[in-house]
């Protein structure tokens, strides 16, 4: 686990407690200036449901400061000023974020979802640093850190499953897709091995005409994407849908996330009836399908930008 949420290995080589202070004190206060930027943006473009889930982890998120500068006084060591020790932090601790404020899927449920997994990189960049750490004393506080993430996690998990009761009531009237019929995990990995060998079909064609107008970054996150399906492709891929005839990369990459829509709402439909390990495993290809779908839309916005 600890491998995959951390894609690049941080690199730090010694471990003081110091640095450990440090470092959790700006995890903490990173996470509580995402947040309350994610609320304002929220509450702009109108999305007061999402706004106040992200002021819900607001709140909650001052309670983690304050209890770490409790905890660096107990030990003795000053908490070091804003911003001193952000550029220890992972990328992937905020690239998550970055990637989905844009997105018109933002709901409260995805919201929770995404502070969910964050959570679990923080408990694995506390895991890392521990087994680095030479000095007990500081691997038994990097631990200590690392466990309390997993508890922050518990709360946001149950959050999540909340927010995804309440927007099923709100949709409960309309008709669910033929995917609710999927019953068991195997059934599920099925049907994940199916649609990511259409999308990767699909995803390869339109990188192949993006390079071909000369848009090599666009190509090159989509190659990039492949590389991280919410499972292994596997069996036909089905006729591949026309590549939209433009030289515009911006509807490009529209239709790259066409596919990747279409597989987010038969995931929302499975997690619809379903219940335990088959909850847990649609939504954990969810929060992949999501993340995915994210960058897609932020490299679209950046190729408007470049346009105008």
């Amino acid at each position: 686990m600890r491998a995959s949420l951390l894609m690049r290995d941080p690199e730090i080589q010694s471990v003081s407690m110091p640095l450990l202070v440090g470092i959790a004190s700006a995890i903490e206060r990173e996470s509580l200036r995402r947040y309350a930027t994610l609320a304002e943006t929220m509450e702009r473009r109108g999305e007061a449901a999402t706004a106040a889930a992200f002021r819900v982890m607001l709140d909650e998120e001052r309670h983690h400061v304050d209890e770490v500068a409790r905890w660096a006084v107990g030990l003795g060591e000053p908490v070091p000023e804003p911003g001193k020790f952000d550029w220890k932090l992972p990328a992937e601790l905020s690239s998550s974020w970055d990637e989905i404020s844009g997105s018109a899927l933002l709901t409260p449920y995805r919201a929770f979802a995404i502070a969910v997994d964050n959570e679990k990189r923080a408990f694995a960049l506390y895991s890392y640093l521990a087994a680095r750490a030479t000095d007990p004393r500081v691997r038994a506080q990097a631990e200590r850190l690392g466990i309390e993430e997993l508890r922050h996690a518990a709360v946001m998990r149950r959050w999540r499953r909340e927010a995804w009761h309440r927007e099923r009531r709100v949709a409960r009237e309309e008709p669910l897709p033929a995917a609710a019929a999927i019953a068991s995990p195997e059934a599920l990995r099925a049907l994940l091995a199916k649609r990511e060998a259409a999308i990767a079909q699909a995803h390869r064609a339109l990188a192949a005409r993006l390079r071909e107008i000369g848009d090599d970054e666009s190509a090159g996150l989509l190659d990039a994407l492949m590389e991280t399906p919410s499972h292994p492709a596997g069996g036909p891929a089905g006729p591949l849908a026309p590549i939209p005839d433009t030289d515009d990369p911006v509807h490009l990459l529209v239709a790259a996330q066409k596919p990747l829509e279409a597989l987010s709402e038969e995931l929302e439909a499975v997690m619809g009836t379903a219940t335990d390990a088959l909850f847990e495993q649609a939504e954990a290809a969810l929060v992949n399908v999501v993340t995915r779908l994210a960058r897609i839309a932020l490299q679209a916005a950046r190729a408007i930008q470049q346009s105008q």
